[in-house]
């Protein structure tokens, strides 16, 4: 039986999003206006992807968190924990950031954001979906908890 555990919150649209979405035009819904202004929604914020599953005999947890800093720095960690060796495995990833595309609503209280990573490590460079509506959010179509990063 796999149990999912995902709580929504979102503190990009409680806090950040009021005031960066009161201080930028109202008109600032698509193209180079709002790739900026949703830089500014999402930087210095954590998303949250925490996964538990229990079976029978074993019981696994996964943490992710994407922290995506204001100087266009991101960290993402990894942390996985298996109940029945009492393993513990963690991961850390760093690299850079840039919003590619935005749209958003007026208010701030909506809006589809694709945002590229390029890694310290190398390799391709990945894009992910972030979007939000109605207080939850989505990190490539997954809910996930937003927050104040902690690291940036």
């Amino acid at each position: 039986m796999k149990i999912v555990i995902v709580a929504v919150t979102l503190a990009l649209v409680a806090g950040a999003v009021t005031d960066v979405a009161t201080a930028s035009p109202k008109n600032c819904t698509a193209g180079k206006c709002a790739k900026k202004r949703a830089k500014k929604l999402l930087a210095n914020r954590v998303f949250i992807k925490f996964t538990q599953t229990t079976g029978n005999t074993n019981s696994t947890s996964l943490d992710q968190r994407l922290h995506l800093c204001g100087d266009a720095t991101w960290v993402y960690d990894s942390i996985s924990y298996i109940e029945a060796t009492g393993t513990t495995s963690q991961q850390r990833h760093t690299g850079t950031w840039k919003v590619k595309h935005a749209r958003l609503s007026r208010n701030g209280k909506r809006g589809t954001v694709r945002v590229r990573g390029e890694s310290d490590q190398g390799g391709p460079a990945t894009t992910v979906k972030i979007s939000w509506r109605n207080g939850s959010a989505r990190l490539d179509g997954d809910e996930v908890i937003v927050d104040q990063s902690d690291l940036c």
